[in-house]
């Protein structure tokens, strides 16, 4: 081995890389509401994945070394395979007496986003001072102070950076949550959202203790039998048009109740449709509960932008993954988001079509 790449050198050049990626004057700004504040509610979305799950809890977990109290909450109870995560049992439904004195609000840069929280809370939420750390390129900012870096491929990549930028104290069960964030968000750094920064920043949660395949085998390779049954019955559901470039697949409750899968299993169906040979653009709908609410996942493969689909629909997210929630019954929402998806792929070509003659 070389010796000019020792591990203490990889490991400062590492740490050198990642001190001072983010706007500095709004690191300062958010370290100051976190100085003055001494209770501190940490938001997770609702539909919870491992990006806010991790967020929120290491975040906690990091502020919790600095003396401040902190209540991690979110509207649904952590997905069956984040129950790993370190200190999840401290995830809360509720923000029961308000008394806080500082709300981080992660993963979305929109309070409508945190669902139920926001609903029962308005009120507190409204008014109260809220640091907002986000990296959807759909993001408004809900913050007095909002760092917002769609670049970053995921909330805790930028919590990374927030951490190496101010020398707060980092646990292995910090970096466990944080590197959960990175690799779901990047499908194992397999996505295209993967940078240079974005594996520098797992590098050093690998660093502080966390293990990649620790978390990978419960999210990714570790599938209860109702799981597979539930992804039988999505694939026997599949529907395609525009030659096979668009498909979509669903799941109800009839779905749930023949599989034995519960609504808090994270099957991502959208994905795995995503990956068929051929597909540009993959949707997934659920409704589960109320028939006149349904949810929809959107994934895509290059030029196709699912974020403008999702915000037309009220939703929002990343250019190749976005969802979102409409109050129609599935038989309506589905030609709805169908003919949606069909627009933006016939724009897009036409789009690449003018750029090539021209």
């Amino acid at each position: 081995m070389n010796e000019s790449a020792c591990p203490d050198t990889i490991q400062t050049s590492i740490h050198t890389a990642l001190a001072n990626q983010l706007n500095p004057t709004q690191v300062q700004q958010a370290l100051a509401l976190i100085e003055g504040a001494q209770r501190i509610a940490l938001l997770a979305h609702q539909n919870p994945d491992g990006d806010c799950l991790g967020a929120a809890l290491g975040f906690a977990e990091i502020l919790r070394q600095i003396g401040k109290t902190c209540v991690p909450a979110c509207t649904d109870p952590a997905p069956r395979s984040f129950t790993f995560l370190p200190g999840v049992e401290t995830l809360q439904t509720t923000l029961g007496d308000e008394q806080f004195d500082l709300v981080i609000a992660l993963d979305a840069g929109e309070l409508s986003r945190y669902g139920a929280l926001y609903t029962q809370h308005q009120a507190f939420l409204d008014q109260a001072t809220i640091l907002n750390i986000d990296h959807h390129v759909s993001s408004t900012g809900c913050g007095q102070v909002n760092i917002i870096e769609p670049i970053a491929a995921s909330t805790t990549e930028l919590l990374i950076l927030f951490q190496e930028q101010t020398g707060l104290p980092l646990t292995r069960d910090a970096a466990i949550c944080l590197l959960t964030g990175l690799i779901t968000d990047t499908g194992s750094f397999q996505y295209s959202n993967t940078t240079t920064r974005t594996m520098l920043a797992g590098a050093a949660m690998v660093e502080a203790g966390a293990s990649a395949e620790a978390i990978v085998k419960p999210i990714f390779r570790t599938h209860a039998l109702a799981e597979m049954r539930f992804t039988a019955a999505a694939i026997n559901n599949i529907q395609t048009s525009a030659d096979g470039r668009i498909i979509w697949s669903y799941a109800t409750d009839e779905t749930l109740a023949a599989t034995g899968v519960t609504a808090d299993m994270d099957t991502n169906e959208s994905s795995m449709l995503r990956d068929i040979e051929g597909v540009q653009v993959a949707a997934f709908f659920k409704s589960y509960g109320d028939p006149n609410v349904t949810r929809v996942s959107l994934r895509s493969n290059a030029p196709y932008d699912v974020a403008a689909i999702c915000q037309r629909l009220g939703g929002g997210g990343h250019v190749r993954a976005a969802g979102a929630t409409i109050n129609q019954a599935m038989s309506e929402a589905i030609p709805l988001v169908i003919a949606a998806i069909e627009q933006e792929v016939q724009a897009s070509d036409q789009r690449l079509s003018e750029n090539s003659a021209s």
